[in-house]
């Protein structure tokens, strides 16, 4: 099993390269992010419940003002969303991509160690929040 503790990725004794089995614990290599994104970690995962619920806003925020916008005239800018439009429709494109993208998020949540899951919804977060506030400007602009 892998952990992540001050910088370092340790491995314990079960996936050990010891073919002894002593049952101590070597270190592989620096972690990745190090002290910084233990911070950033800490901090996201004692704001989980409100990142979550920042999160679950801005898709419906998103996905709302995606299909005003669209029947406004406006065209969606994402290439791989708009094709994805194109073939199954409006509802259909952001089911498919807001299902998905929610449906990696929960599994990530239940993978990721409990230090680091408030990652998940602020990976969300962001880019929803992002892009309700370029919609709000678009439509702001269409009428």
């Amino acid at each position: 099993m892998r952990r992540i503790l001050t910088g370092l990725l340790v491995l314990d004794s079960g996936m050990s390269t010891d073919t002894a089995q002593s049952g101590t614990r070597e270190t592989v290599g620096s972690g990745v992010g190090g002290p910084y994104l233990d911070a950033v970690a800490t901090h996201t995962t004692a704001h989980a419940s409100w990142l979550w619920a920042v999160a679950l806003a801005s898709l419906a925020a998103d996905g709302a003002l995606t299909v005003y916008g669209i029947r406004l005239g406006l065209t969606e800018v994402n290439p791989v969303a708009a094709d994805l439009i194109a073939s199954v429709g409006t509802l259909g494109a952001l089911a498919l991509l807001k299902g998905g993208a929610l449906t990696v998020a929960v599994v990530g949540w239940v993978v990721m160690p409990e230090d680091y899951r408030g990652l998940v919804p602020a990976g969300l977060a962001l880019p929803w929040v992002s892009a309700s506030l370029m919609n709000v400007v678009a439509v702001g602009l269409a009428l």
